[in-house]
């Protein structure tokens, strides 16, 4: 249930759009990998690292990361793309173009993907050992102080092996380090309250996508049909939509391929079928899909993963008492990293549009892609004063703060915008 609304803050911040000075759409429109959404692929580019303002030192480091790229989440969501289109091609209604689609799918499937379901990819093995090495470097002088190093990660296989992988990249590149590894059932309120093996979960099981409310109470059928027109994708692959009406429908065989489609990216392979959507399809596809992840994900939508930001709250509170150094890294999922940047409000990601035509404007689910990955570096002077920065892929993000210099603020600060906004679960 949501326990309090979001601020809606004054002007759009973009300057952490993938592309400073292009709109959000022009950034999709310039790589349409972006257009995957949740599916992208970590963007490794040169990061500015702002070093803290004369008198403080580092003493602790809270991280969260979302698991790296992975292969589709079931055996059903195959079965409703490539799975749809073996049966078309049984059934000879394919057209042309179909069947060409069917034949790059299906072989897709059977040798890349067949019986990997969720499972981390060798991608994503190397994307968290590469995102390793560049937290440590960023941080080199703060992790030659030894820090004590915590790691733990939700109950998913692919969210283990990502911490071990991370794990494996920091002690790469500084094998002195002692880190210590858990994923218990226990912490799972911490690293994805809203899964059902959390044994302290509050929140009741979520509804479908087209049974969810948004604040305007939008229509998710009738957003769909105002941007996208699947009947035209259909008919270029099939000779009779008719077809798919034993099969869920038209409509979701085009958002369920979407997801086939864009999950390429993230698995070892050389085969793409992007090419059966124009342009303009690839980002209506993505303003679907970027709207649907608002909606369970923006906290001025969903608070299903409030937990999570409290215990990052209450655990930087503890090890700062404690003096430090340490570390904490996390390991879970998209939707929780999404909640977390929004709660946060940096670069405008608390920002409320008018209506849901406007989320994708300041709000894009390609924030967090595969290993996706935040932290929060913390610093003391001599007097006990702490400030942070927040990182976010690797940028120095800003927040509804006054900041101290650049992109250090008062912890303090952050503590009374998040206990304003929300409530304890």
């Amino acid at each position: 249930m949501r326990k309090s609304f979001f601020i809606v803050l004054a002007g759009i911040v973009l300057a952490a759009c993938p592309a400073a000075a292009q709109s959000i759409k022009e950034a999709v429109y310039a790589d349409f990998n972006r257009a995957g959404g949740v599916y992208y692929m970590y963007p490794f580019t040169a990061h500015a690292v702002t070093p803290p303002p004369k008198g403080y030192t580092p003493v602790y480091l809270s991280h969260y990361g979302r698991h790296g790229a992975r292969y589709l989440l079931s055996r059903t969501q195959y079965e409703r793309s490539v799975g749809v289109l073996d049966a078309a091609h049984d059934a000879g209604v394919l057209t042309e173009e179909g069947e060409r689609v069917w034949s790059i799918a299906s072989e897709y499937y059977i040798t890349t993907c067949h019986n990997r379901f969720g499972d981390l990819s060798p991608l994503g093995w190397e994307q968290h050992v590469r995102i390793a090495d560049e937290v440590y470097k960023a941080n080199r002088a703060f992790f030659r102080k030894r820090p004590e190093i915590r790691a733990g990660a939700s109950q998913t296989p692919r969210s283990i092996v990502s911490m071990a992988a991370f794990c494996q990249g920091l002690l790469k590149a500084d094998p002195k380090l002692e880190i210590t590894q858990s994923a218990d059932v226990y912490d799972m309120d911490e690293m994805c309250p809203h899964h059902e093996t959390n044994p302290w979960r509050a929140v009741e099981k979520e509804e479908g996508y087209y049974q969810r409310k948004d604040p305007w109470g939008t229509d998710l059928k009738t957003f769909i049909e105002n941007r996208l027109d699947y009947r035209a994708i259909v008919a270029r692959l099939f000779k009779s939509p008719e077809f798919l009406k034993d099969y869920r429908g038209d409509r979701a065989f085009v958002v369920d391929f979407f997801n086939l489609v864009f999950d390429m990216q993230c698995t070892p392979t050389e085969s793409s079928l992007m090419d059966v959507f124009t342009p303009d399809e690839r980002y209506a596809l993505w303003e679907i899909d970027n709207y649907i992840y608002w909606i369970a994900n923006a906290p001025a939508s969903s608070m299903r993963d409030l937990p999570s930001l409290f215990h990052i709250m209450d655990d930087a509170d503890s090890a700062l008492a404690k003096g430090g150094p340490a570390v904490h890294l996390r390991f879970g999922h998209d939707t929780v990293f999404l909640f977390l940047i929004s709660a946060f409000g940096a670069d405008g990601f608390d920002i409320v549009p008018d209506s849901a035509d406007g989320i994708s404007a300041t709000w894009y689910n390609f924030r967090s892609p595969m290993a996706a990955t935040l932290y929060l570096l913390f610093c003391k002077n001599r007097k006990g004063d702490v400030i942070f920065k927040l990182v976010i892929n690797g940028d120095e993000a800003t927040l509804p703060l006054e900041p101290v210099k650049g992109p250090w603020y008062r912890w303090e600060d952050l503590k009374a915008l998040v206990s304003g906004r929300f409530q304890r679960p």
